[in-house]
Parts: structure tokens; C-alpha cells; sequence
């Protein structure tokens, strides 16, 4: 199969499916080695990883002051045809067929990172859809800004997490009680005075804290202790919520 193409039916230019694809075979690296691979000059190769990030096809970590990217799930692919405003009913079978054979490339890759840096709307998308696969999230610190900030995407994402079946527990300020956000979860609420931006979320193996600026940051740690000592600060919060 010639991804390149197929990546370019998807949205892509071609130095951004061939940038793209050297990450999935990689894993997590340096910019040097994608250099290397892709055979483009260092800025070309720096722009193309902007733009991908951009995208919320690519994130990075940093480590011992150095940047490491590495490629997002290939499922994102889909949100970018949606948004791109691509025809989906001649194509969204064949993107799930290139989608299928990248998570191959990107589970062949040595190195799994366990922290991620994401930016951006597209970014953010990224962990609600992550989300949808596991049976309960907890959620607390919620500013009510999910709303204002994904308008569309937030009530589609409340649509399929219903259907989904995936349970929430939420604890929030009073001050959104009324939001639509509380509807189908088990609530709790804080004094207003614990209002808060940053909006923290633990489902699985897997720790989200989202900060809610106009253009969200979020951090992802894929970690069982980490996941298992922010459930236990949820549940002592919890007791201390009002239903």
C-alpha cells in the first residue's frame, strides 16, 4: 500500500505522510533521526512537526531539555477528515483499512513514552476520544469551559459517551451545577471557591489534567501507580463533596 498517497487522500501534503509515517515506525525521537529517515532539511522537517502538532496528528516530551516527538493514534485521522470537511461516504471504509495497517507500524515501535504534551482543540479531542474506550472516567476541577471552548464536538462527545456506556463520576463547583455537563454523571460539588481551570481526569491506566486556556494544553501520564494514586485523591475529595 503506498501510505503516502493514501495519507494525502486524508488530508495530508506529502512531506507531512512521509514525517507522519518515519514517527509511527520510530516511536518517540529526536528530530535528528527524522532528518535522517525523511531525507528533508531540519527546518522543512521542524515546520512539518508544528503543522502535525497543530493537527493533533503528533505531540512531544521533553527530556533532559530536548525535545522527543512521537505519533498520535492513527484514529485521529478521522477527526482531521471530518474537520478537513472530506467526503466521508466513498472513503471513511478505506481510511479504516490505512488506519488498521498504521496501528501496526506505530505497535512495531520500540520505545513507548508515557508521558504526552498536547495542543491545541484537535489535541485535547485526542483524550476525549481515548475516553470512550474505557468503562468510567473520574473528573474533577472542571472550570464548565469544555462546553464554550469544543462547542459541536462537546455535545457529540456527551451523545457517545452515553451510548458508549462509559460511567462518569464528576465533582465541580457549585457555580455549574446547571451545566448540561452534569447530566448522566454522579455528582458531587465543591464551594465555588475551588473553582478551577484545570480540569483532571483519570480512566484506566491513564492520568489527563487539561488546562482550559483558549487554546487548551493538556498533559497525558500513562501510568498505573500514577492513575491509582490520583483515583485515591479523587475518592478522598469525593467524601468531601455534597451530592
Amino acid at each position: 500500500m503506498d501510505y503516502l498517497i493514501s495519507l494525502g487522500n486524508l488530508g495530508l501534503t506529502k512531506v507531512e505522510a512521509k514525517v507522519y509515517l518515519e514517527l509511527l515506525k520510530i516511536g518517540s525521537t529526536k528530530t535528528g533521526p527524522l532528518v535522517k529517515k525523511t531525507g528533508l532539511h531540519r527546518a522543512t522537517v521542524y515546520d512539518v512537526l508544528k503543522r502535525l502538532i497543530e493537527k493533533g496528528l503528533v505531540n512531544y516530551i521533553t527530556k533532559e531539555n530536548t525535545k522527543h516527538f512521537q505519533a498520535i493514534d492513527p484514529h485521529s485521522l478521522l477527526d482531521l477528515l471530518k474537520e478537513e470537511q472530506i467526503e466521508l461516504d466513498n472513503k471513511k471504509n478505506n481510511a479504516i483499512k490505512i488506519i488498521s495497517d498504521l496501528n501496526k507500524l506505530k505497535s512495531e515501535a520500540m520505545n513507548k513514552e508515557e508521558a504526552h504534551v498536547f495542543f491545541g482543540k484537535r489535541g485535547v479531542k485526542t483524550i476525549y476520544e481515548s475516553i470512550l474506550k474505557h468503562k468510567e472516567v473520574l473528573t474533577f476541577g472542571s472550570h464548565g469551559r469544555f462546553r464554550s471552548l469544543m462547542q459541536a464536538y462537546f455535545d457529540d462527545y456527551l451523545k457517545r459517551k452515553k451510548k458508549s456506556g462509559c460511567k462518569t463520576r464528576l465533582i465541580v463547583s457549585e457555580r455549574i451545577r446547571n451545566s448540561p455537563m452534569v447530566k448522566h454523571c454522579d455528582v458531587r460539588y465543591l464551594p465555588k471557591e475551588f473553582d478551577s481551570p484545570i480540569a483532571t481526569q483519570i480512566f484506566g491506566n491513564n492520568v489527563s489534567i487539561i488546562v482550559w486556556t483558549e487554546n487548551p494544553i493538556a498533559f497525558l501520564i500513562e501510568s498505573k501507580e500514577a492513575a491509582e494514586a490520583f483515583r485515591n485523591y479523587f475518592n478522598v475529595i469525593w467524601k468531601i463533596g455534597k451530592k
